[in-house]
């Protein structure tokens, strides 16, 4: 699949700007008074926020990024380097799993039946 670099570019800067604008709306919302209406302005700006992270990481999917399931909406696996067989290995920064997960060795789990 190829993307567009001016496309990807401009996703983010909308990214961006959403997240710049959501930053505004929290510091307006805390110099609201306590009220019903308080209250449901915060849970529009949650809903809000896990849409842009959503949308994020579609974007990063649809980029070749690895996801970890570790929280919802998935968080963003970034590229560690490569391994001794050129694979490239990622992690995640909210739990630190990493991709792919390491492989054990048979040795190390065999278990003779024999005493």
């Amino acid at each position: 699949m190829e993307f567009d670099v001016s496309s990807l570019n401009g996703i983010k800067s909308a990214l961006d700007l959403f997240r710049t604008a959501m930053g505004a709306a929290k510091e307006a919302k805390d110099m609201l008074p306590d009220s019903d209406e308080k209250e449901a302005f915060s849970k529009s700006l949650e809903a809000a926020e896990k849409a842009v992270a959503l949308a994020e990481a579609e974007a990063a999917k649809s980029l070749g990024y690895q996801l970890c399931q570790c929280t919802f909406p998935p968080q963003i696996m970034l590229s560690q380097g490569y391994d001794d067989n050129s694979e490239e290995k990622f992690r995640c920064s909210k739990c630190s799993k990493s991709w792919p997960p390491p492989e054990q060795s048979m040795e190390m789990n065999y278990k003779s039946p024999f005493p």
